[in-house]
């Protein structure tokens, strides 16, 4: 079963369904063995990879202000990380990510991939045999670095020293039901999302052109906030598993995560 397990894993993250996922709220409770420790423990560490893909987020500029026109934005972001989980008495969770993210804007901007990271923590409200009610709470954070704009099919190089930090802290309440090897869960979604430039001006220069030109950036935030996740759970002999998630309405997005318990 985990050959089987690792072989659609493998094929998932091939297949580039790339962050902030949700996770199945009972989590912390679907493994209860290691596969080095023989004996139970009222502590564990579990190890795993996540590939996540925003494929589309809606956004608006953070300050409206009278006689300025309003501007929508839509971004795509892309992460791969590795999560690193201290479980507590099968009941809580506490999680790092680190790993990395690329992100797009619109056509018009195109960023490297850089370093993305995060914390939260999960825990089980309420668990009545295989039924399970559960919260999860993080913050995730990534510090993009633009290659270029494009404005009008031409493509802008930019000359300053200009970032853009996106940042997100998410809250989620899900159930879940666990049946033979697998556990679908839902979860709602309430997310705060923030893209701030660092600085507000930047200085771009058209290839073969001289002179700088001075640009302003708004900062922008999510414009819709409440949202919901769907996913479902693979878990073998109870010391792995292998979720795949959708997440609509405040984020359209699929994400893949795959864990061990140590």
């Amino acid at each position: 079963m985990i050959r089987t397990l690792l072989s659609i894993f493998f094929f998932l993250s091939v297949s580039s369904l790339s962050a902030t996922f949700i996770g199945n709220p009972a989590q912390p409770g679907l493994l209860e063995k290691s596969i080095i420790r023989k004996k139970p423990s009222w502590w564990s560490f579990r190890a795993g990879y996540l590939d996540d893909w925003i494929y589309k987020q809606r956004f608006q500029d953070e300050f409206k202000l009278q006689g300025v026109t309003h501007t929508r934005t839509f971004m795509k972001l892309s992460t791969y990380a590795a999560l690193l989980t201290l479980n507590l008495k099968d009941r809580i969770d506490f999680y790092g990510i680190v790993g990395s993210s690329r992100m797009q804007i619109d056509q018009e901007i195109f960023t490297k991939r850089a370093l993305s990271w995060g914390v939260g923590g999960k825990l089980i409200l309420f668990k009545h045999g295989n039924f399970f009610l559960g919260a999860d709470a993080k913050y995730f954070e990534t510090n993009q670095k633009p290659r270029y704009f494009v404005v009008d099919g031409l493509a802008y190089n930019i000359e300053s020293n200009y970032r853009l930090k996106y940042h997100a802290m998410q809250g989620a309440l899900g159930i879940s039901y666990r049946a033979w090897i697998f556990a679908p869960y839902i979860n709602c979604t309430y997310i705060l999302t923030h893209i701030e430039p660092e600085p507000a001006v930047l200085y771009v220069r058209l290839p073969d052109v001289y002179d700088l030109v001075d640009v302003e950036s708004k900062s922008v935030v999510g414009q819709k906030k409440w949202g919901l996740a769907l996913g479902l759970t693979l878990v073998d002999a109870l010391k792995a598993s292998l979720s795949v998630e959708w997440r609509a309405i405040n984020q359209n997005a699929v994400d893949v995560n795959f864990s061990i318990r140590f």
